[in-house]
């Protein structure tokens, strides 16, 4: 969910500005936000070489990001949670979440990997498996509230994949083909 420089229709000038559907743009007067503009063609003000206004523009689409956790269990079995956050910007607060985060995912990142790190370690690995979705749900309730102050609606965030360390999973096969063979 990067934000992005954008530049007017005309050439020397940004005066016109063709919004596409599926942004939101803001106008910049010397720097300073000046107000929202709608899709379509707009009139963002008089600019003299492109100087006096300029545009910054946020995706209004919802975007996934997966954050891979690196944790250990209570039976101390390594594992890596793979949690998928599916996030958007509120359209009555665009402003927020244009100007009060510099790296959306960075602070996802952050938030997700808080509680997984402070819930999986209380779980053996047969019960991470078995509690995906209340960990889901912990990782969701977090983010709604956490983000919601910078302008981002969460829609979802699944964990999905747990997976322990090869060394692990190996012995686990080893072990199975042997009971396997005895049978």
């Amino acid at each position: 969910m990067a934000q992005r420089q954008e530049s007017g229709c005309l050439p020397c000038t940004n005066c016109f500005v063709t919004v596409p559907q599926d942004k939101y743009y803001a106008v910049e007067n010397f720097g300073k936000f000046d107000h929202m503009l709608n899709p379509g063609l707009s009139f963002a003000g008089f600019d003299l070489c492109g100087c006096c206004v300029s545009f910054r523009s946020i995706t209004s689409r919802v975007d996934q990001l997966v954050v891979d956790v690196h944790t250990k269990t209570k039976d101390n079995v390594f594992v890596t949670a793979k949690v998928a956050v599916q996030q958007s910007v509120k359209p009555d607060n665009v402003v927020d979440a244009m100007y009060k985060l510099s790296d959306v995912h960075a602070q996802i990142d952050s938030y997700v990997s808080d509680v997984v790190r402070s819930s999986v370690p209380h779980m053996t690995l047969d019960e991470s498996f078995e509690k995906k979705d209340d960990i889901s749900n912990q990782v969701q309730q977090k983010l709604l509230v956490e983000m919601g102050h910078y302008g981002f609606q969460i829609h979802k965030a699944l964990v999905t994949e747990m997976v322990p360390n090869r060394e692990v999973v190996q012995s686990m096969n080893e072990i199975n083909k042997q009971k396997r063979l005895r049978d």
